[in-house]
This record gives C-alpha cells, structure tokens and sequence, in this order.
C-alpha cells in the first residue's frame, strides 16, 4: 500500500508554486510542506501544538492552489480543534475524524464488534492530499484500511508526536514505515511553549524536571495512596480547577494509565459520578447526563470519542457526542464505558483545556507519560502516587518492544 502510492505520486504542483509557498516559512514548516506537496507519503513528527497547527497549515495551502485536501483527526472533537484554528481562507479544507473520512455504516454482516466502512480499494477517496495527526495510534487493520482508501496518485501524510506509544491494537505501522527509510520524516524543530510544553518536551527526553509555572499552568499534587490519589482528583475536577482556573468541570479531562487498580479509571469514574451526577444506572449502569467514552470503535463514533447520554430506551442509549446525537443499540452499548477519566491510550489526539493525570506506580513507560502531560492545552494537575517509580520509568522505561515485519516489507 505504502509503496503503491509512492509509485504513483506525482507533485501535486509545479516547482514555481511549492517555492511561493515556501517563502516566508521557517525552514521546518518549509521542509514539511515540500515533502507533503512532492511525495507520495511522507512523516511529520513534533509536539502537539506545533503538530496540528503545521499539519492544518500544510492542507490549507495546498488548498488554497486547488489541491482536494483533507486533514483526519483522531476524533470528532479534536477535529473540530483543528477546524476551529484554521483561518476563514481554508474553508476548502474538510477537517473530520479518520473515522468519518472512512465512512462508517452499519452492516450486518460485520463480524461483532467490527466497524465496517465505505471507503476502501473499491470506493476510495476523492482527494488529493490527506493529512492524517496522531498517526502512530493507527494499528495495522486501520492503517491498510486508510491506505487502501487513498487512490493512486494521492498524497498521504502520516503526522506523529516524536516517541509516541504504540497504538492499542497490533503493530505499529508509523515506526515501522519510518524505520524503513523509504519516505521523508520531517520533525519540527519548534522551541517548547510555556510550562506545559517545557514539562512535556523534557519527559520526552527523559527527564522528569521541575518547571516554572507562573500561571498555575502545572501543578503537582502528592498523594500517599491510592485512594488519597482518588480524592484528589474528585476535589480537582469538581473544585480546585473551576474555582481556580475557570475552567468548567466539562472542559476537565482525567486520565490514568489503566482502567483497574485502586487509582485506575474504573475507580476514579465511580467516585467521580457519585459526585457530579449520582444515580442507579438506569441504562445498563449509565444514567442521563453521564460523561461516556468510546471503548471500542462504534458505526457513530471513534475509539476515545467522548459523550453524554442524554437517555435510552427500546431503541438504545442515546448520546450527545461531538458530531452529533447517537443511538447506540442495547446490543453495541458494552463499547461505552463512563468517560469522566479514560486511559491515555483512549484520550490520546484529543486535547482539552484541563487535564488531571493520575499516576500510580504500574504500568508507566516514557512515552505514556509525555502522551499524558501533552493532552493539555491550558492546565495540568499531576497526582503524584507514584513517588519515585515515576522519575524511574520517564527515565528508564521506553514502550515495550513489538515484533513486526512492515519495515521489510516496505523496503522489498
């Protein structure tokens, strides 16, 4: 797939136009756009802020010179992020979820728990140029599925934090492609943004340090348990951040590393609704005005995709998701799970103006951590029930190795 659109790719404008464009644009943002508009799949890698604001940037100017480009977002609220930065001159660009770019339907003959989609070989896109962020959270299935959409002669671009986890399901497509040498990786050379991206940018390194935050943009807060660790981030959403920030408990994202343990999602969740919206579980535990979260992929909605429910019925449970309302049959309803705290690996592309990261000794890697701080775009609360096991594994542990075969195959 990869190597079929390489082949095909021609410049999707001549010299003269790529070098108007160039003009004014520092040399990485340069050196991306050249690569977008003259190869056939390329990699971008920097941090998030930068990502997203480059890889829209790229769409918009080939755009503007008549390039059919869209830009696919992990879901449909970070995608209406992405939209919500571009200028008014890019309204040519569709900015939607990969989910939606794919065209998901419902079908009967899907095996359960699959979501099947309209787009592919057969019904492929009608684009030019498709820019995909948080790439490296697409497994092996999705990655052939969006390959396969891209016809001949289109451009694919692959954007990526710089050490990002793997994705969820297998393999790991982005590093293998990049391993195997055989597209440009362009990597934003970007100086950090205020605390939250220096604290971000030094995980990434290594390095748990210690930064300046004049704004109360980072904030540390110990716990000496797991349950203490709880309590505080119930006292964080529904208290500290709105009285001290002004940022509404819905603006508050919190995650943890893993849905089970004594601090993991499912217990921050249970205490987290019994304070912002107590209730039977009317609806297979789910009450009216529940935060929600996709689980798993559904026909109306992406994996990390959060909602509301807004009620239920015969028909199903009935969610306010960013795209639109959804009824989710009785028999689909086990993919949601409540959404107040999801898993890095569920909230991973989507960016809010609060985050509350959770940790606790296990299951802490490098790259799961600078994933955890990056998600914030104004404020940062870190419950600290790690004690020294976090500084240990943002300085030892890496994602743990996966054996593929796509970058020899790539290159063959």
């Amino acid at each position: 797939g990869f190597q079929r659109l390489s082949l095909t790719a021609a410049p999707l404008l001549d010299d003269a136009a790529v070098k108007e464009l160039r003009d004014g644009l520092p040399e990485d943002r340069s050196l991306a756009l050249t690569a977008a508009l003259r190869t056939g799949v390329s990699i971008l890698r920097g941090p998030p802020g930068d990502l997203a604001r480059t890889a829209a940037g790229v769409a918009a100017a080939a755009a503007g010179r008549g390039v059919r480009a869209a830009v696919a977002a992990p879901t449909d609220r970070a995608a209406a992020d992405l939209r919500a930065g571009l200028p008014e001159t890019a309204a040519d660009v569709t900015v939607t979820s990969l989910h939606r770019l794919l065209e998901p339907r419902d079908d009967p003959r899907a095996a359960p728990g699959a979501v099947v989609y309209g787009r592919g070989e057969p019904h492929p896109f009608d684009l030019d140029l498709v820019v995909v962020a948080d790439a490296a959270a697409l497994d092996a299935e999705l990655c052939a599925v969006l390959v396969e959409a891209c016809p001949d002669g289109a451009h694919l671009v692959l954007c990526a934090e710089p050490g990002a986890p793997p994705p969820a399901g297998p393999g790991r497509p982005l590093d293998d492609l990049e391993a195997s040498e055989t597209v440009p990786v362009v990597t934003l050379d970007a100086a950090p943004s205020g605390p939250l991206g220096t604290l971000t940018e030094a995980v990434r390194g290594g390095d748990l340090a210690a930064v300046d935050a004049p704004g109360r943009e980072v904030v540390i807060v110990p716990a000496a348990s797991p349950g203490e660790a709880v309590h505080r981030a119930v006292q964080l959403v529904t208290d500290s951040i709105p009285r001290a920030l002004g940022i509404a408990a819905g603006d508050v994202q919190v995650v943890a590393p893993a849905p089970g343990g004594e601090a993991g999602t499912g217990a921050l969740n249970a205490a987290l609704k019994e304070r912002l919206n107590p209730g039977p579980g009317r609806f297979g535990g789910l009450d009216p005005g529940d935060r929600v979260v996709v689980a798993a992929p559904l026909p109306q909605a992406p994996l990390g995709e959060t909602g509301v429910v807004t009620g239920g019925g015969p028909r199903g449970l009935e969610v306010d998701f960013p795209g639109g309302p959804a009824v989710i049959a009785p028999a689909e309803a086990s993919r949601l799970r409540h959404g107040w705290a999801v898993t890095v690996a569920q909230a991973r592309g989507t960016r809010r103006p609060a985050v509350v990261a959770v940790l606790s000794p296990d299951g802490l890697s490098r790259p799961l951590v600078a994933t955890a701080f990056g998600l914030a775009r104004r404020h940062l609360s870190v419950v600290q029930a790690a004690g020294p096991a976090l500084a240990r594994a943002v300085r030892e542990n890496d994602a743990p190795p996966r054996r593929t075969r796509l970058a020899r195959l790539v290159v063959h």
